[in-house]
């Protein structure tokens, strides 16, 4: 049995499962999908679910960074390959450029580089618990590049909320 033209075989034998390689030989990107319901504890303290952890050891992330989300109070959680791409952009943007800067003191500068602690447990700093007013029931989402992690209830006011019919994306679409 051949493989699929750039494709090539991870894990056991048998064909089941390919995945994209790049010439590098790492193995594709994290995509992350899925909700998943979790605690986080007084200390900020919350388990990354299992399916984003395997997605990051899968792509050889390391570690996650954590920001501010920009369009409501939420976190956002990039593998440490789509940070670097997010700071290359930074670094190249005009320090004169005042729109730019405003972005980058609001979101970017709140960003903090964590480690999973040996339980996959991830730790939320204070500022940033106090951004997305994270109480004790949060979610995290997968968001296809990234994770969100919402307290509950902003994340069931997000799911209540209709999408204007001007702004439903068609995702099988045209781009």
């Amino acid at each position: 049995m051949t493989s699929p033209s750039g494709l090539r075989r991870s894990g056991p034998a048998g064909g089941k499962k390919w995945q994209f390689a790049d010439p590098s030989g790492k193995i594709g990107q994290g995509v992350f999908f899925g909700t998943f319901n979790h605690a986080i504890d007084a200390k900020g303290r919350t388990s990354l679910p299992a399916r984003f952890r395997e997605a990051l050891a899968g792509a050889g992330e390391p570690r996650i960074v954590l920001m501010q989300y920009p369009h409501w109070p939420a976190i956002q959680a990039l593998p440490q390959s789509v940070w670097n791409e997010l700071v290359k952009k930074v670094m190249e943007a005009s320090p004169l450029d005042a729109r730019w800067q405003r972005n980058v003191l609001k979101f970017v500068s709140s960003a903090h580089e964590v480690d999973l602690d040996v339980h996959g447990r991830v730790l939320v700093p204070p500022p940033l618990r106090a951004w997305a007013k994270l109480q004790k029931d949060v979610v995290w989402v997968g968001m296809g590049r990234t994770m969100h992690l919402y307290d509950k209830a902003t994340y069931d006011e997000q799911m209540a909320s209709e999408i204007p019919a001007d702004e439903v994306v068609d995702f099988f679409g045209k781009a």
